[in-house]
């Protein structure tokens, strides 16, 4: 038998064990649905089309002229679409989930709250009677107690706290099944939301590469550019100023080659950009000594070979440490009395000096190439006036001057398109 109380006789029904209201679930299921199809169904056109542009622009589909002059800005578009497919699909099948979610607990619930909105009316109509039929015993009680004469039986309230308690235990029954479904749509809900936010808020950052992919790009604008400046140097110079130049053009080319992987890992690039990019930091002129590998080994090497193969691939960073150190030669000319052992401060003095007449230094060793061909043969990595001395060496030094050149030249005409 359940206690009578006011509450059971107020308008609203009371929350569930969980603290939820009883009440229908708004939305409609079926436009919900629909949008999600149709975002699906675009963004799959999206990939579709992302990979039909990415053969076209690696020359996989579509040959003339015509094409070539599209080609590049389809290198620029299938990445950037490909990406808002791959938003576009989860975002889409987020919303499809979510109206089957709705669906769902609107079919569980929607007559669930209207068979407990009519169990709480007759709640509140059992809880009045109650409350009357109770009332009318108390005033029995008073006026027995105070000998008022009255005539009848004590009144009874046993059919209207039957009746309570039946309409009560209905409507505990419907509101005890409204949290479980609901519970599931909530979840349902959170989850699209989640998706939803992932593949739209959280996916404009795209994340590392994609926020760093604009100063990835300007960096390699810049080291275009740079590497434009010291292949003028290399042309144009000889001596120990060139040697640090073929030196800075290879950390150049690394990082450049860094950064166009990066751009390939983002769909932004390509493997030709990447080829193009190894190519020009490989020492092709140097491939000649490869069966005499261990001329280029360090004196006293356990394995000749391979200590070799090291200096091979790091001869222009032995020639640029040589031309410091001749370098270095001029400044001790100068001023000798910086580098007498036992002076105080003598090396700390010279690493200040290196820097104030490093000017000097460079004007003093710097000489011209003097022709093209001179120029030529050394990009191809001949010393001043030497002459390739087998085919194997004119071969490799002339394959070393277009790897070091036509890369750089192919990137400067695709900035100007």
């Amino acid at each position: 038998m359940a206690h009578d109380g006011y509450w059971y006789q107020r308008e609203n029904m009371p929350a569930t064990a969980d603290g939820r209201d009883i009440e229908r679930i708004d939305g409609e299921p079926s436009p919900i649905r629909r949008r999600g199809e149709d975002i699906v169904e675009q963004g799959e056109m999206m990939r579709s089309a992302a990979r039909t542009l990415e053969l076209f622009a690696d020359g996989t589909i579509g040959s003339g002229e015509s094409f070539e002059a599209v080609r590049e800005q389809a290198k620029e578009v299938y990445a950037d679409l490909r990406t808002a497919g791959e938003r576009y699909l989860p975002s889409g099948r987020a919303l499809v989930r979510y109206a089957t979610a709705l669906e769902t607990v609107q079919s569980a619930t929607d007559s669930l709250v209207t068979q407990a909105a009519s169990a709480w009316d007759r709640v509140n109509e059992a809880s009045r009677r109650l409350s009357a039929a109770e009332g009318d015993q108390q005033e029995w009680d008073w006026n027995e107690n105070h000998d008022v004469e009255q005539t009848g039986t004590r009144p009874s309230s046993g059919a209207e706290q039957s009746s309570f308690d039946a309409a009560l235990q209905t409507f505990e029954t419907y509101r005890g099944q409204y949290d479980a479904p609901v519970a599931r749509w909530e979840a349902s809900y959170d989850s699209t939301l989640s998706s939803l936010q992932g593949a739209n808020e959280d996916g404009v950052s795209d994340g590392f590469w994609d926020d760093a992919m604009p100063f990835v790009e300007g960096l390699l604008t810049v080291l275009m550019w740079v590497g434009v400046a010291l292949i003028i140097v290399a042309f144009v110079v000889t001596g120990p100023l060139a040697a640090i130049a073929a030196a800075l053009a290879v950390i150049v080319g690394v990082i450049s080659l860094l950064g166009e992987l990066a751009r390939l890992s983002t769909g932004r690039g390509s493997w030709q950009e990447v080829a193009l990019s190894a190519v020009a930091i490989l020492p092709f002129g140097k491939l000649a000594g490869l069966g005499r590998l261990g001329s280029f080994a360090s004196a006293g090497a356990r394995f000749p070979r391979l200590s070799g193969t090291v200096r091979l691939f790091a001869s222009e960073f032995v020639d640029a440490r040589n031309a410091f150190r001749a370098l270095d030669g001029v400044l001790a000319n100068r001023m000798p009395q910086l580098f007498v052992r036992g002076t105080p401060h003598g090396l700390n003095t010279r690493n200040m000096f290196r820097l104030f007449y490093s000017p000097v230094m460079v004007k003093e060793t710097f000489a011209l190439t003097g022709s093209w061909g001179n120029g030529w043969r050394a990009l191809a990595g001949f010393a001043p006036g030497r002459m390739p001395q087998s085919l194997t060496e004119a071969l490799g030094g002339a394959a070393q001057a277009y790897a070091t050149v036509m890369p750089t030249l192919v990137s400067v005409a695709k900035s100007f398109d």
